[in-house]
C-alpha cells in the first residue's frame, strides 16, 4: 500500500512528498518544482518539500485544457447544387 513517510498531516491539511506526489500524477519531479514556481502550493518541512494534496490537484486541474474540436467540414458546392435542383 502506501508508506507512511510520505504522507504530512497538519492542522487537517494532507501533504505528500514532492516525489511521490509527481509520481502520482504522472509527472517529473523537475516539473513540480516548475509548478511550485509557477503558483503551486507547498510547504517545506524538515528539509522535505511537501505539496499540499488538494490544492495541488486543483492546480493540476486547472492546467489541463480540453483538446480542440474537431474542424467542420466545408460542404462541396457542386453536392449543395444537386440537392437544391
Amino acid at each position: 500500500m502506501s508508506d507512511d513517510s510520505d504522507l504530512l498531516i497538519l492542522s487537517g491539511k494532507r501533504f505528500w512528498k514532492q516525489g511521490r506526489w509527481a509520481a502520482d500524477k504522472g509527472i517529473t519531479a523537475r516539473t513540480a518544482q516548475k509548478y511550485r514556481e509557477q503558483g503551486l502550493l507547498w510547504l517545506e518541512w524538515a528539509g522535505q518539500i511537501w505539496i499540499a494534496e488538494d490544492e495541488g490537484d486543483t492546480f493540476i486541474l486547472a492546467r489541463l485544457r480540453r483538446p480542440n474540436p474537431p474542424r467542420r467540414r466545408r460542404r462541396q458546392a457542386s453536392a449543395t447544387a444537386e440537392i437544391n435542383a
